[in-house]
């Protein structure tokens, strides 16, 4: 019984944290991409003006 519960707990942990970081890293995607985004919509308005 001991090594279920530990072995459940191990797979509980490793969920969690597997979600955390999937979330993390595309959050860190999307932010890359919202850089790039406004990055040329700054230079499309720089040369628009001139």
């Amino acid at each position: 019984m001991d090594s279920i519960s530990t072995g459940l707990i191990l797979t509980v942990c490793t969920i969690l944290i597997f979600t955390v970081a999937q979330k993390w890293w595309r959050h860190r995607q999307a932010a890359k991409l919202a850089d790039k985004l406004l990055d040329d919509v700054l230079k499309g308005k720089d040369a628009f003006r001139r």
